[in-house]
């Protein structure tokens, strides 16, 4: 029997978010989908890693490809909203913990969100050591930053509705503290991404295209 064309490895499900309650334009998810990853149609297999809970929209949009979706939700993980009292070390067990992929898994798309932002100095280098040996040359990332704490990014799942739109849900749950990094200090710990395109937005938060160092 052949594997089905969409697979999913989550442990979190569409009833961890509230309803759709408002959509957003994006200019640069769509560049994502162009080679070398291809067209919807596409039937190479590509693994995706999204940084969030499994919504029923992001689904159905990669239900119109070949890939395997991993939803791992580190928003709702203890040892993020208490990430201060924890070492390096203990932050990358606990980092590698979630990123248990089968053996031989390499990413083609990583999907961050504004999660970056809620990590400090300590737990954005962790991340880093973490997530590097899941990537390969052609991974690229897609995320939101806040360069100062003047910029307020809202408590939201993000989703995918199609190549423009994003969906965002409220969050249940109190926000977690924003670390804001310069794109600089981004670049020193978080090393195995490099900026690659980024677009500014009304609200202040910097829409951005990631491709690794390796």
């Amino acid at each position: 029997m052949s594997e089905p064309a969409l697979q999913l490895e989550t442990g979190a499900g569409p009833q961890a978010a509230g309803p759709v309650t408002s959509r957003i334009p994006s200019k640069l998810l769509g560049s994502l989908f162009r080679p070398p990853f291809g067209s919807p149609d596409t039937n190479r297999r590509l693994t995706v890693l999204e940084i969030g809970a499994a919504l029923p929209e992001t689904v159905n949009f990669f239900s119109g490809f070949t890939c395997r979706l991993h939803f791992v939700d580190l928003f709702a993980e203890p040892f993020v909203q208490a990430q201060q009292n924890r070492s390096e070390s203990e932050l990358r067990a606990a980092f590698e913990a979630c990123f248990r992929f089968p053996a031989g898994t390499r990413l083609d798309l990583c999907l961050f969100w504004d999660f970056l932002t809620y990590l400090d100095d300590t737990a954005l280098r962790a991340f880093n050591a973490a997530l590097r040996p899941w990537l390969h040359r052609g991974t690229r990332a897609h995320g939101f930053g806040a360069h100062h704490m003047a910029v307020r990014l809202a408590n939201v799942h993000y989703g995918i509705c199609d190549l423009d739109t994003f969906s965002l849900r409220d969050r249940r749950g109190p926000p977690l503290h924003m670390y804001p990094h310069s794109q600089i200090e981004m670049h020193d710990m978080l090393s195995c991404f490099a900026f690659e395109r980024g677009l500014l937005l009304p609200d202040g938060k910097l829409e951005m295209l990631l491709k690794p160092t390796l």
